[in-house]
């Protein structure tokens, strides 16, 4: 018996170290995995803030330099030589009205939608087809209607752009968040005396807040790196920072130095946005995503 229980002790002692190596071994190739990707990601990134900071006779040396005296060279030409406080201005206000503009149009339409079931599936499936339609699709459209009346190269029309692409990404994304919330916690507010807006308002936007976290914070992302219909639509007074960094791009060559500065005055705000609210873009996201 006593062999017997040695035996069975040693083959379950094999048992717990072959699991935990395995267990070690999937983690060793995990954080191997998330290592080499993040290298990938962030490299490219830590290039351009290097290469912005080097002086332009460094720039072109192959191979390159990696230990060099850091300057601010290439920040104060884009500061000075181009006005891109003024485009930074524009991208910060475009990108805000119209986040704006849809988180307040795509909570109702989506708050509609979920609990009356307005314009039915059909109406669902379009929201999702304009959302997917090419961005070229109704570049022309837009364009000729700004030239007709006479609102190109203004904040107004590049807003209505933006909408056209981002109402329907907001409208379907928080359709899912409000179909998840309980009916019984409105219906509790309504037979209190609240009327659908003050449900709405009090209740479930509160809940949702997570939801309408992800959708704003994406929203404003997408209208911040829009190119396509900027370049088109906008002009000196209302160009903004994608279109800006373009103009780096010239027939001469590339200005290195210039177009790695101002890319990183695009990228930073967005990175600290991002870490500010981490938390709600990954649970709104995650959320969505049970949904």
């Amino acid at each position: 018996m006593k062999n017997k229980r040695v035996k069975v002790a040693s083959v379950n002692k094999k048992r717990v170290f072959g699991y935990k190596f395995s267990q070690r071994t999937e983690k060793f190739f995990a954080y191997l995995l998330l290592t080499v990707f993040s290298i990938i990601v962030v490299f490219p990134i830590f290039w351009i803030a290097m290469t912005s900071l080097k002086e332009r006779v460094l720039i072109y040396q192959i191979p390159p330099v990696w230990f060099f005296k850091p300057t601010l060279e290439a920040y104060k030409s884009i500061m000075v030589k181009y006005p891109f406080p003024k485009y930074f201005f524009n991208s910060t206000l475009i990108a805000l009205v119209t986040t704006g503009i849809s988180l307040v149009l795509g909570s109702l339409t989506a708050f509609s939608i979920a609990r009356f079931k307005t314009g039915g599936t059909s109406f669902k499936l379009w929201i999702l087809n304009s959302h997917t339609m090419p961005a070229v699709a109704v570049l022309i459209p837009f364009f000729m209607l700004a030239i007709d009346l006479n609102i190109r190269n203004t904040y107004l029309v590049v807003i209505l752009t933006h909408l056209s692409f981002l109402l329907p990404f907001t409208i379907w994304i928080l359709i899912g968040f409000f179909e998840s919330i309980p009916k019984e916690i409105e219906e509790a507010a309504l037979v209190d005396g609240a009327t659908n807006l003050q449900s709405l308002w009090y209740i479930t936007l509160r809940i949702a807040a997570p939801g309408l976290s992800a959708a704003g914070i994406v929203s404003f992302l997408f209208s911040w790196n829009e190119f396509i219909f900027a370049l088109v639509l906008t002009g000196n007074n209302t160009r903004t920072l994608p279109v800006a960094i373009s103009a780096f791009l010239t027939q001469k060559g590339v200005l290195m130095g210039e177009l790695s500065a101002a890319t990183m005055v695009m990228i930073v705000p967005v990175m600290i946005l991002s870490i500010i609210f981490r938390n709600h873009l990954v649970k709104g996201l995650s959320l969505g995503a049970i949904k």
